[in-house]
């Protein structure tokens, strides 16, 4: 964005600052703060005693905003985070912070962990995060710490998300909330907590259930959520145990080319669906050996299930080589139903069996079918050696020696089918098929099954070290040793052609045919006119049968090093420098041959090596307050990543994994707090320059030029929150979230139009007329602005032209709710001090 724009983002903070106050309170004032600084519970330091510029989410962000999920939460509370949706459904949507991204998408590159409680919730198979599957309403503290450290493990290229859940010795009562509004949504939530045994037990519970129809057709959304509870505190000890249960339905749909825009709720193809299932088991525990030495950790089991329904439609060989006309393959913008005449080219007449290539007047058309199931079996675990107390009551010297650990067996099974497209819908054709009124044939449509397992094994064993060097310079390095195991095995089995043929040529260069379909007829391309199929000499009888197989290590040595300063009580000053490392996941080494691309998430052809990625952060920024009620904020940094793993689209929609070398995220970002009763006031503004630092050549063709940026990270970023209470019983709140350009993906070169920025207002309002009860309402996308946050570069099957593709983001929405709490706190007094 140009200086004028960024001129113009400065003039609209001002401007709403003034009218209609906005962003939400992160915390209590720095000084007061005490961040979590490794994935080992109680692990924790004060702020700032801290080298990086580290934000902490609760208050007002978890209890007020009413956020439908906890991608969006870290959107509207965050600096330097965006999101990314291209699917539709709510609870899919990618963060990206400071250019790296969680994601619940296979494909996008991961380069942020997370972790709950001590537990890594990024999946295995793909370092994937899956929003639908963490209760929202159970968590306490969202925390991000930035940069490259070294101490969270794998994925931590540029930052890690830590979260912390409620217990019921601080969340006691019992709360109901109930909500609804705009595309049918329904939603109910319940907490309860309380204490035991003189105080020594405390127990909660959470539950959320989550209904919505979705802003555009076919995006039907159901999510159900649990957490469970039990703490035992002892005098010198501690443990508890927490549970979660979560399944989803989350249907989404593909983004819309340029074309079809003009409708946005539309569907391109569908259905585009996935059901995810999860259980988390996690046991906590820490004891005092002696005064100054402190042994903690946890032991987890994570098991989830994912079944997924993807339409993939693309142009026949037919039309591209113009033997058939399909200019008018979709009249009044809807694909034509399955009958002869829109089967078959005019004039040509057939009797015989299964129509196996062009099958649906030469759009291809494909359902993939897949599952996967993981099982994690984890821990952390973390010893703490303190010298006595040296001035200001700090420690003079805070040694931690721990690491955590994570091993996962994944089973993944996929079915590729061929089927019709009728009104944009994929109808799989039934196994049996049988067509027209001859003796036909019975055939299978099953093109392609991938199986495959998958084990991993990794672990990252740290020592650092936090010194007090002066009462007012605190020291802290760290050196952590990450290792990863991962074997592949299984099969990938071809029966067709992607286009339907039952002949094709293999990888290996020989000719393969479907014995099964010997006799029946398929549309040839060449000369424009069906042939029976029929096998030649030297042909080999199907199915053709790959093997997946393969075994990785990746190891390093990532050191961390950082400087705070505080030579005044309301001032401070930070550097750090990190390095992490991210090994290669399954689903990117069993996609990686660019000679054979497959199409997310469908398609496997090997493990061809691909090389660790790692990233090295440095980091300057300073943090103060002033009168007790502002605290600010600012940082600089810049992360070079070298062999960064990307997928690398093609217009086809096929892609594969490869390390890029050399990409880099520099940038910036300052916040401000003021609390300035009866109004609190919050913005952030990032800019992250993403860029790749060495040329390469994308799946287009086209040539990447040192200096691209990045397809999907927007460069700039504002947020502002407000809150104003006029009365004890009210509270009015809005956010502004203003959103710069990015490029598509699939335009690596940067050789395409720009995907739009954005400005959102979000509204909302809560008001205590009794005692324990609530009344809210919100209003997001308050001037309805059509925008998208996700573009691809693709072919659009309906006009046999390329375009970009773009997914509509969410209209203006209304929801209105009641909230009931017992034996809890007035809730306007929490909210108007989000830190209490």
């Amino acid at each position: 964005m140009a200086n004028a724009a960024v001129l113009r983002i400065a003039l609209l903070a001002g401007a709403a600052a003034t009218a209609a106050p906005a962003c939400a309170r992160a915390d209590d004032a720095p000084a007061a703060q005490i961040v979590v600084t490794a994935p080992v519970s109680g692990d924790s330091v004060p702020l700032t005693d801290t080298p990086v510029n580290v934000q902490v989410l609760s208050g007002d962000p978890l209890t007020r905003q009413d956020h439908t999920n906890l991608a969006d939460l870290l959107d509207a509370g965050l600096g330097s985070v965006t999101l990314s949706n291209g699917t539709g459904s709510p609870y899919q949507s990618d963060v990206s912070y400071r250019g790296f991204q969680a994601t619940s998408l296979l494909g996008s590159p991961t380069g942020l962990s997370v972790w709950l409680d001590g537990v890594r919730m990024n999946e295995p198979f793909g370092s994937t995060v899956n929003w639908d599957l963490i209760p929202l309403n159970a968590i306490s503290t969202i925390e991000v710490m930035p940069g490259s450290n070294p101490l969270f493990g794998l994925n931590t290229l540029g930052g890690a998300l830590v979260l912390a859940t409620k217990n019921g010795a601080d969340n006691g009562g019992l709360s109901v909330m109930t909500q609804g509004g705009s595309f049918a949504r329904a939603n109910a939530q319940v907490e309860a907590g309380g204490t035991l045994a003189n105080r020594t037990i405390d127990w909660f519970v959470a539950g959320n259930q989550d209904v919505q129809d979705g802003y555009r057709w076919y995006t039907h959304t159901r999510v159900s959520q649990a957490y469970g509870k039990l703490r035992w505190q002892g005098i010198a000890s501690q443990a508890e145990l927490g549970v979660i249960a979560a399944d989803s339905t989350l249907n989404g749909t593909q983004g819309l080319p340029l074309s079809m825009l003009g409708m946005p709720r539309r569907a391109y193809t569908w259905p585009d669906a996935v059901s995810n299932s999860q259980l988390v088991i996690n046991l906590k525990a820490e004891t005092h050996l002696a005064p100054a030495l402190k042994l903690g950790g946890n032991v987890y089991y994570r098991r989830s299930n994912s079944h997924s329904a993807n339409s993939n439609a693309s142009l026949g060989d037919a039309c591209e080589s113009g033997a058939i006309d399909c200019s008018a393959l979709a009249p009044g913008g809807t694909a034509r139903d399955l009958d002869t005449d829109s089967l078959f080219p005019a004039g040509k007449s057939y009797t015989g069996a299964l129509p196996i290539h062009d099958y649906t007047s030469g759009i291809n058309t494909t359902l993939v079918l897949s599952a996967v199931r993981q099982s994690t079996w984890g821990g952390t675990v973390l010893l703490d050696l303190g010298s006595p107390r040296g001035p200001l009551g700090r420690l003079a010297s805070d040694f931690n020696l721990g690491g955590s650990f994570e091993t996962s067996s994944i089973r993944y099974v996929q079915n590729t089918d061929l089927a019709y497209l009728v009104n944009y819908q994929t109808v799989p054709m039934p196994w049996n098929f049988l067509y027209g009124s001859d003796t036909g044939f019975r055939g299978s449509p099953l093109i392609n099954r991938v199986a495959i397992t998958s084990h991993s094994t990794s672990f990252n064993v740290f020592a650092r070290d936090r010194v007090l060097l002066t009462p007012k310079l605190t020291l802290s390095a760290a050196l952590s040793y990450t290792f990863t195991h991962l074997s592949l095995s299984g099969t990938n089995t071809t029966w067709l052609d992607p286009a339907g043929n039952a002949t094709w040529t293999g990888n290996d260069g020989n000719t393969y045919y479907n014995p099964a379909y010997t006799g029946a007829q398929s549309w040839e391309t060449a000369n424009g006119a069906f042939a029976t199929v029929t096998a030649a000499d030297g042909d080999i009888a199907g199915p053709e049968v790959q093997p997946v197989t393969g075994a990785h290590t990746y190891h390093r040595l990532n050191p961390s090093i950082g400087l705070a300063w505080n030579p005044r009580a309301e001032v401070g000053y930070f550097a750090n420098a990190s390095e992490a490392m991210r090994a290669p996941t399954a689903i990117e080494l069993a996609c990686a041959d660019p000679a054979t691309p497959c199409s997310l998430p469908t398609g496997f052809n090997g493990d061809p090596a691909l090389k660790a990625v790692v990233a090295h952060s440095l980091e300057l920024g300073a943090r103060g307050t002033y009168a007790g009620r502002f605290a600010w904020n600012a940082a600089v940094y810049r992360t070079l990543v070298d062999n960064d793993i990307q997928f690398i689209y093609a217009p086809s929609g096929l892609g594969y994994f490869a390390n890029l070398g050399r990409t880099a995220r520099k940038g910036f970002e300052l916040g401000l707090d003021a609390d300035l009763e009866p109004v609190h006031l919050a913005a952030s503004y990032g800019h992250v320059a993403a860029t790749y630092r060495a040329s390469f050549i994308d799946a287009a063709g086209d040539t990447v030029a040192p200096g691209s940026h990045i397809s999907g990270v927007p460069g700039q970023s504002f947020k502002l929150r407000s809150t104003f209470q006029p009365t004890r019983a009210v509270v009015l709140g809005a956010n502004l979230i203003m959103v710069s350009h990015q490029y598509a993906h699939g335009d690596e070169a940067n050789a395409g139009v720009a995907v739009p920025g954005y400005t959102l207002v979000n509204v909302d309002i809560h008001v205590t007329p009794l005692r324990h009860v609530e009344l809210f309402g919100t209003v997001t996308n308050l001037f309805g602005v059509h925008y998208a946050t996700f573009a691809v570069m693709g072919g659009n099957i309906f006009n046999g032209t390329d375009e970009q593709f773009r997914t509509p983001a969410q209209g203006r929405a209304y929801m209105g709710g009641v909230r009931y709490s017992f034996g809890r706190p007035r809730l306007s007094v929490d909210h108007a001090n989000p830190g209490e």
